[in-house]
């Protein structure tokens, strides 16, 4: 797993979400499988399913934005709920991609919500702003969380 997995897995799982990191799915007859999923995140109480795909790879847009459609988001929803045991209402599908917004097609399809690197930095940034690790602390099984937490409580102002 790496780093954009894990810090979308830990903070989902903060979120409140049931968290799968790396499922596979589509298992081949000769072994292996077909794909490899980075994170879902579900919500039981809204039966909602958050797919989420993330790269901070060099490739072109164009490049990015063909492979997740070919080879990401490319599960039913039978496929989905045979993965985390249970019916689902809603599928979001999540792309963290990109460090800049130049030259940057973040409509890769109507069923696809595209999020930069940083927007997502920033969200998770606010919400530990609020949060001073002296009175609560982020749980020590999220590390990278926990570390942002503390460097942004004791960042000079």
């Amino acid at each position: 797993m790496n780093f954009l997995e894990a810090l979308v897995a830990e903070w989902y799982e903060y979120s409140g979400y049931f968290v799968r990191s790396n499922p596979r799915a589509r298992k081949r007859r000769k072994g292996g499988w077909d794909v490899e999923l980075d994170v879902l995140a579900f919500s039981p109480s809204e039966r909602c399913l958050l797919h989420i795909e993330t790269s901070g790879d060099a490739n072109s847009w164009r490049e990015r934005k063909e492979r997740f459609l070919k080879k990401k988001f490319i599960l039913s929803q039978a496929e989905y709920e045979s993965l985390i045991g249970s019916n689902i209402d809603k599928i979001e599908k999540i792309a963290i991609v990109g460090w800049s917004t130049t030259k940057s097609d973040l409509n890769w399809a109507e069923d696809i919500r595209v999020v930069l690197i940083p927007q997502l930095l920033e969200e998770i940034t606010e919400k530990l702003k609020t949060i001073s690790p002296m009175k609560q602390a982020v749980p020590e099984s999220f590390p990278l969380l926990r570390a942002m937490q503390m460097a942004l409580a004791f960042e000079k102002k």
